[in-house]
């Protein structure tokens, strides 16, 4: 396991060289991409659809940086298996390694452009500068919750090699059933079901709380769900993995 977390350290690092070495461009371009997106929607949304929210700019990214996380790591590994065939079979490097790797890749450009981005708000609301130091808490269920996710469809997508094209499709309509760009209560009762089955809404819940509302009891409460929300979906990638690994020799 120690071994394994070194490799996962150097290949990250490696990849993160190469991927920046001698270009600027490719570096500011992981800041401006989420900023960009953030700036379309909240001209959208708020201008042209005029979502009537306090401080709606703030909910919106708040939401959008964590998701936008969730979906390129989500689609950068389904296939990783699959692409990396070569070197499972042939390297004595554990998958895990490989996929963790990615993720962990994705996460630290994450982490560059929300913190970027957080200390913009920072700025513009200094009397929720204290908050700042409660953002691990939401940040590691998202980590943990996300490299569960991507070994699930990665270990899946081995046997179902199309499962990267519906999952690219099901994101698409889940951001527009996950309270990201509106609040929960603009959903009417009836339909209120689609969140409470929405594991990625408990993820992303305590990140909009911290932001909007500070650190109250809601915040916490919001904070635990997030946390036994990863803690399942650890649990199914563990017995996932446990089923499906054996199919990778043959398959991938």
């Amino acid at each position: 396991m120690t071994n394994d977390l070194r490799i996962i350290y150097v290949l990250t690092l490696a990849n993160l060289k190469s991927r920046y070495r001698n270009t600027f461009y490719g570096f500011l371009w992981v800041v401006i991409n989420p900023i960009l997106i953030f700036a379309v929607q909240a001209y959208a949304f708020k201008i042209i659809f005029k979502i009537q929210y306090l401080n709606y700019t703030t909910f919106l990214l708040s939401g959008l940086l964590p998701w936008l996380f969730i979906v390129q790591s989500v689609e950068m590994c389904t296939s990783l298996f699959v692409t990396n065939a070569h070197f499972i079979r042939n390297l004595p490097v554990s998958p895990l390694v490989l996929l963790y790797t990615q993720v962990l890749d994705n996460f630290v450009n994450f982490l560059c452009s929300f913190f970027i981005l957080i200390i913009i708000f920072f700025f513009k609301y200094p009397e929720k500068f204290n908050v700042l130091f409660l953002l691990p808490l939401p940040i590691i269920s998202l980590a943990l919750a996300i490299g569960s996710m991507c070994l699930v469809f990665a270990s899946v997508n081995v046997v179902l090699r199309d499962l990267k094209f519906v999952i690219s499709f099901f994101f698409s309509l889940l951001f527009y059933l996950t309270p990201i760009f509106y609040p929960p209560h603009f959903i009417p009762a009836e339909y209120r079901f689609m969140v409470d089955i929405n594991p990625i809404y408990y993820i992303i819940r305590p990140f909009q709380l911290l932001t909007m509302q500070g650190a109250g009891r809601e915040f916490f409460y919001s904070v635990a769900v997030s946390y036994g929300t990863s803690l399942m979906l650890i649990t199914g990638a563990y017995f996932t993995w446990k089923k499906m690994k054996e199919y990778l020799i043959f398959y991938a």
